[in-house]
Order: C-alpha cells, then structure tokens, then sequence
C-alpha cells in the first residue's frame, strides 16, 4: 500500500461505526513520513497479527492511505500541529505566566534574562537545517515539555518546538502515509503491542536499538488524541471523512452531556486551566493531561475545566 500515490486517500479497511460504552478504545497509528514504506508497515502488520492470535482485545478496524500531494494540499500537517506551530513562530511571547515559572524553576534561568525561541528562528540562530535541529541531542536536564511544548537547552538558547520546523520538512507530494486504527480494551495492552513493534523494527535493522519508536511511527495517546487524529486521518471513502458524531468517544462524550463542538473546541485549544481540588486551578494541555486515560477518566477530566488560553489559527 505504502508509496502509492494518487489524489485521494485510499480505504482499504472501512472504519465499521462506533462503540460508544466507555469499554474501548480507538487508537490511531500512523507512520512518519521518513519510515513510511513496505517494509516498515508490513512488519507492523506482522506484528499485530500475531497478537491477535495469541490475545484476544484488539481488532484493526480502519485501515488507508493518504497521499503526500492530498496531505499538502489539504495543509493537514499544519492543522494537525497548530498549537505547537503556533509556539514554533512566536516563541517567548506565547507564554503564559505558569509556563515561564516552571522554565525557571527547571533550567535555573530568570525569565527576562533568558533567550526564549522558537523553533523557526532558531534555523538561523543556530545554523541549522531543520532536520540538524530535529537531531540535536541534550542531557535530560536540558529537555523540558510544558503544557505540551517541547524546549531543547542548546548552546544556552531555550528552543521552543525544534521539533515542528522538520516534520514541516519531511512532508512531501511523495511520500504517502499508512494510517491505521485499532480497537483495544485500554492503553496499558496497546502499550505493550507498542513495544513489540519497536522491538520488531530493531530486528529489522529500521530503527537503532536507543532510537524511540515515535520517530517511526505515531499512535494516539489518549482519548482527545483520538479525536484529533481523526479530524485528520479518518475517512470514508476518497477526500470524503467520516463525520466526527460516529467517532466511539464522541459517542460516549456525548452520553455524559458534551457536544462535538465542545470537544473540538478543547482540542483546538487544549491548553487549560482545571479545578483538580488544589489551591489554585491547575494549567495543563488536555493531551497530556488525559494521556493514557479511559474514556470515562477523561470526560471526568473535562468535567472539571474552568477556562482554556485561546491562540490565533494558521
């Protein structure tokens, strides 16, 4: 299925409908633009099967193809990335107050003397492709995600989403994507399926045994990551999607009282402030902060959301 390409995304396995009951869970998987191909996707395939005839809890319900040219066109990697592109441009002036005490606190720097970012600037700062950006490794300690935005110490600049300016960069007219979703019970089995794969893609010389398997492929890590990844990857047949009310977890949001347009409107700013029984709301992104969590743990979650932090659209 892998580097064929054509104008339209290609269905070969037709997502089935929901199961709205708060028991499942549809996990998207998806491969990155640099590993997508033959090889890679039919050892996951590989992989999979064969944890389904050992274990029952997991069925591939929607399998496709969608093309580089449709994803360019369609601007759905800028879609899909908007919040961290967002930081990406404007660096230290996206931040919120919370943000810029907890980088103090873990980089040891005072806000106003610190040089805060972003990712597109930092090409030229640092001279440095986006990919050279991309691969610049860091100790631990100068690594830090806040609120979702991932900040690299390099050479004594805090670098906000250096990550964003590369998968900008790896996307072409060419290079086709393979996207799959999964129904399983819960993340803690999906989890383990993950490393499976990674382990497989080792074997198979694709990926080095210290490299991470995000940097091969994608797979949603909560529930509101499902959701996003659906407004971009999930499809009926050709550019036609399949309407986000059929989606298991709008279903199920929807039995708890919340509407589609309550939880795209979550997902399209997911930074927010939530009453978690402490002194003060707690500021976090709904997608880590529901990473991993049923279905029913992250509608209790948002249950308890008091306001989010809007930013400007790309």
């Amino acid at each position: 299925m892998a580097g064929e390409t054509s104008g339209e995304p290609q269905v070969l396995v037709p997502y089935p409908g929901p199961d709205g009951s708060g028991e499942v869970q549809d996990i998207f998987v998806y491969l990155r633009p640099e590993t997508n191909g033959v090889l890679v996707e039919s050892t996951l395939l590989r992989v999979i099967e064969k944890c389904r005839k050992s274990r029952s809890g997991i069925e591939l319900i929607y399998l496709a193809n969608i093309p580089g040219d449709f994803i360019l066109s369609h601007h759905i990697v800028e879609r899909h990335y908007a919040q961290k592109f967002y930081f990406a441009v404007h660096g230290k002036r996206a931040f919120t107050r919370s943000m810029r005490e907890r980088v103090e606190a873990y980089f040891g720097v005072a806000w106003g003397e610190a040089m805060v970012i972003g990712g597109f600037e930092a090409l030229n700062v640092l001279q440095k492709t986006p990919e050279e950006l991309h691969a610049t490794w860091v100790p631990a300690g100068d690594h830090l995600v806040v609120d979702g935005q991932s900040i690299k110490r390099i050479k004594g600049i805090l670098v906000v989403n250096y990550d964003i300016p590369a998968i900008l960069a790896k996307n072409s007219r060419s290079t086709d994507i393979a996207v799959m979703l999964f129904r399983c019970s819960d993340y803690n089995y999906f989890e383990e399926l993950v490393d499976l794969m990674h382990e497989a893609l080792v074997e198979k010389g694709i990926l080095g045994e210290h490299v991470p398997a995000s940097r091969a492929f994608h797979y949603s890590k909560g529930p509101f990551e499902q959701l996003l990844d659906a407004v971009d990857y999930l499809y009926a047949s050709g550019s036609k999607p399949v309407p986000l009310e059929s989606l298991s977890f709008v279903q199920y949001a929807v039995s708890r009282g919340f509407t589609l347009g309550d939880l795209l409107g979550v997902v399209r700013n997911p930074i927010g402030f939530f009453d978690d029984g402490g002194d003060e709301l707690r500021e976090d992104n709904i997608f880590m902060y529901t990473a991993d969590d049923s279905y029913v743990e992250s509608i209790d979650k948002l249950e308890h959301l008091r306001a989010q932090l809007w930013t400007r659209r790309y």
